[in-house]
């Protein structure tokens, strides 16, 4: 008799054990998942925003100096440029460089484009009106500004074999910046500039009220 006691209190334990869990506790489990992976979530995309930002800086930085590395092996003039344009409906903020064989080779000439790269998005060119300037000093008149002009010189901006930036027309040195960000968010704040004598681009990491190099 006793045996058989022992036998049914084994059984019992056994099928308890074997139950698994309730569908109470499979509840808890699932919503503690969903309040971990939220807080997640919202500690990660100030993070993303940055990268974000951040890779439109760099897509112009890299570009630009692609221009200028293109001018100096190939000893031709590269236009840079900054264009707002849409395609399929969607508004691209994009840096374009363009190869000036016209000003070697005469009028006629093709003048072919080497790349039309969009920048990151949401990113835009953008200056947030009471920002500084960057401790360049260019000026901050626009979003995209060389020598002091808003969208640059009439005759362009080129680089030369030897390196420099200079104004389409005059063929004098000029210096600018390219500002990027997003209206209404302060940290999005980027910035590119070239010095023109040298072609020398430098990128820029801003708040709203300071700079630091990238």
């Amino acid at each position: 008799m006793r045996d058989r006691r022992t036998n049914l209190s084994c059984g019992t334990r056994e099928a308890t054990s074997e139950r698994g869990f309730s569908l109470v506790e499979m509840s808890v489990v699932v919503m503690l998942i969903l309040i971990i992976s939220a807080m997640a979530l919202i500690a990660y995309l100030p993070t993303l925003q940055d990268a974000r930002f951040d890779a439109a800086m760099k897509e112009v930085v890299d570009q630009v100096r692609q221009a200028r590395e293109y001018a100096i092996t190939n000893r031709r003039y590269v236009q840079v440029s900054f264009p707002t344009v849409v395609v399929g409906g969607v508004t691209q903020y994009q840096v374009v460089l363009k190869v000036r064989n016209d000003l070697t080779a005469g009028a006629g000439a093709l003048d072919p484009i080497l790349s039309a790269a969009p920048i990151e998005s949401p990113a835009q060119f953008y200056v947030f009106p009471v920002a500084p300037d960057t401790p360049d000093a260019f000026g901050k008149g626009a979003a995209v500004e060389f020598e002091g002009l808003a969208g640059g010189p009439v005759g362009g901006m080129l680089f030369q074999s030897d390196g420099e930036l200079v104004d389409g027309a005059t063929y004098q040195p000029i210096n600018g910046t390219v500002f990027i960000g997003q209206p209404g968010k302060n940290s999005t704040a980027r910035a590119v500039t070239v010095l023109g004598g040298t072609g020398r681009v430098r990128g820029w990491k801003g708040t709203g009220a300071l700079w630091a190099r990238f």
